[in-house]
């Protein structure tokens, strides 16, 4: 079935969220599961035309220097001038051509078929806009009543963004896009074109204008520190000394989260006899989520020192993982990092001194049908989030 790009619910308006998730599907978690066989198949597509591109570029840089080295006064003077005047000629006329052809280009412009009118391309790696009120006034954009102007740009280009994560000592800090479903962002662009590295997305049923309990941005990860792959640096208790709180901005609102969780754990209710942790929900209750936050404890590799009450809410980072991969074989699994938003008036300081290494960390059945081993939590309490 072909993957769409619906429309964003939380453009320009609140989104209307559900409540706490009682029966959650089993198989809800694994949103991986279509592109996970692509893993580690780089993009040589894309690679491929970055360099014919690149190269292109060098030599007509080179050219270009070549002609502007040749001296006034060398002695081959009569014989240089003739090409140098057709280069010159050249050049003109290429850039009224090119002139022309945008002028026209403007003037030919129809808005699409939901009467928007298209916003050009722009750099998504800056987040910053000079001028946010002239995007507005040329390009029709609606800005939501009450975001930031310096996501303005990011936001002009595509409406689906809805924030920006930084994870400090790492090359996570890129921008965040949410539409109406968790596919179209795995094996697509910012700039809506297919790639098989994605895009970070936000989790369908979180809102950036309110945040709900857990707000959960999921990305690839192809083992060559690109998207999410760094995350697995938190499983060190030195790394999580350098890079204890993470930074996670709406449109609205700037956040911090101070790690309280990273771990391993299964895609599929196949990988723990039938039990899929549902890390992903978006709402439960105060008691829920004490209890949530007690088994995040038994499965995370390093306890952080960081107090948890139960009001607080939290940011949940998930990639695949390929820890349980051996022999060729392929399994279904996920690496997470949990972080608990700062609260209002609280110091964004973390005590680094209290963390500690977790000795019996809490994996799933599919650890010891890896690996080999008793399962000791086979018969251990199963969390599913509930209401109260």
């Amino acid at each position: 079935m072909e993957e769409n790009k619906k429309a964003n619910p939380v453009r320009n308006t609140p989104i209307a969220r559900t409540g706490a998730v009682n029966n959650p599907d089993n198989t809800a978690g694994d949103i991986f599961s279509a592109v996970y066989r692509e893993k580690k198949i780089q993009n040589e597509q894309e690679k491929i035309e970055a360099q014919r591109i690149a190269a292109q570029q060098a030599a007509q840089a080179q050219q270009i220097t070549s002609v502007s080295a040749i001296p006034e006064n060398d002695a081959n003077d009569k014989k240089i001038k003739p090409v140098f005047i057709i280069l010159i000629i050249i050049t003109i006329v290429l850039f009224l051509a090119s002139g022309i052809y945008l002028a026209l280009s403007f003037l030919n412009k129809k808005p699409s078929a939901d009467n928007s009118i298209d916003v050009p391309v722009v750099n998504t790696t800056s987040a910053s806009l000079s001028s946010p009120f002239e995007y507005q006034r040329l390009y029709g954009v609606d800005f939501p009543e009450g975001m930031q102007d310096k996501y303005k740009l990011l936001y002009a280009q595509n409406d689906d963004f809805v924030g920006w994560i930084t994870v400090p000592n790492t090359s996570i800090d890129m921008p965040v896009y949410q539409c109406s479903n968790n596919e179209y962002y795995l094996k697509h662009d910012s700039y809506d074109t297919y790639t098989k590295y994605g895009t970070l997305f936000l989790d369908k049923e979180n809102n950036p204008v309110n945040l709900t309990r857990n707000t959960t941005i999921y990305g690839h990860n192809f083992d060559n520190k690109s998207i999410f792959d760094e995350l697995h640096n938190y499983q060190d208790p030195e790394f999580f000394k350098q890079s204890p709180v993470i930074e996670f901005n709406t449109l609205y609102k700037d956040y911090k989260w101070k790690v309280i969780a990273a771990f391993h754990t299964n895609g599929s209710s196949e990988g723990d006899n039938g039990y899929l942790f549902y890390y992903i929900a978006s709402d439960f209750g105060n008691n829920s989520f004490m209890k949530f936050y007690d088994e995040l404890q038994q499965r995370s590799y390093i306890h952080t020192g960081v107090d948890v009450q139960p009001t607080d809410k939290v940011l949940t980072l998930s990639t695949c993982t390929y820890f349980f991969d051996r022999n060729g074989a392929l399994e279904n699994a996920r690496f997470v990092v949990i972080a608990r938003l700062v609260r209002d008036g609280e110091s964004e300081e973390v005590d680094t001194s209290l963390v500690t290494t977790n000795n019996n960390v809490r994996y799933p059945q599919l650890y010891y049908d890896v690996f080999g081993g008793t399962n000791p939590w086979r018969n251990s309490s199963k969390w599913v989030p509930e209401i109260n």
